[in-house]
């Protein structure tokens, strides 16, 4: 008979393994940065709020034309702070476990004087359920996440069917998920999972691409993918 105590081992262990986060997690910070990055990220993280209306109107944003994004993987920050430039009155979200990309980043925002980027570190997942985000995104954007190609680590690709399920219901109903990658076999892996979920739809069509978005800002992943001869798939999926 399993006992009690063994049955709080095991629910303790699948949460912990579900959040789990394999590959590069710190990176090599340069010398100072452990001093002053805390505190960044502390001063830059998202006001979150039970409401979208309270998010936004915390950030100092009119609630009823700004839009709320969040970049999931942003890397060195390319992307989130080229939005945050063409986009002044929407409000932008980064979420990332790689902290050599978050001094990146934070250099980056002070340099360019954005006041309209937050960032937290850790895992999307997770963060998205411990702090209760629902209803609050209207744009959520991929690119280029891990594709782990070997088959034995497919289940540690961060597009699988618990996440998007914990996303749609952070997202507004006919918010936008945009997703990028330079691995084929991860684009028809996204493809599987989003096709059949009931709360996506594609607005190109049914497993159609979507044209790079809007303002696109190459990154060194897609760099690094073209120069080995991989082609860039767009991904679009709305909020049902």
């Amino acid at each position: 008979m399993t006992s009690m105590t063994d049955d709080t081992a095991k629910d303790a262990w699948i949460q912990r393994s579900r959040f789990k986060v394999h590959g590069r997690k710190k990176g090599i910070l340069k010398r100072g940065e452990t001093d002053w990055l805390p505190q960044r990220l502390q001063e830059l993280s998202p006001p979150w709020a039970t409401t979208r209306h309270e998010t936004l109107t915390r950030w100092q944003a009119d609630p009823g034309t700004a839009r709320l994004w969040l970049e999931i993987g942003f890397g060195n920050g390319d992307t989130l702070t080229h939005m945050a430039l063409h986009h002044p009155q929407d409000r932008l979200i980064g979420i990332d476990v790689f902290m050599e990309g978050f001094s990146a980043l934070l250099r980056r925002i002070e340099r360019m004087n954005l006041h309209n980027v937050a960032v937290e570190a850790g895992h999307a997942l997770e963060i998205l359920e411990t702090r209760k985000i629902e209803a609050l995104l209207d744009r959520v954007m991929i690119n280029f996440p891990d594709p782990w190609p070997k088959k034995r680590h497919h289940k540690r690709r961060l597009i699988q069917t618990d996440f998007l399920d914990r996303l749609a219901t952070a997202m507004t109903p006919g918010g936008l998920l945009t997703l990028a990658t330079d691995w084929p076999d991860y684009g028809v892996w996204m493809q599987d999972h989003l096709e059949v979920h009931p709360a996506f739809t594609n607005p190109h069509g049914p497993r159609q691409p979507a044209p790079e978005p809007d303002l696109w800002q190459p990154t060194r992943f897609q760099q690094k993918g073209e120069s080995a001869g991989r082609p860039i798939l767009h991904l679009a999926y709305q909020r049902s």
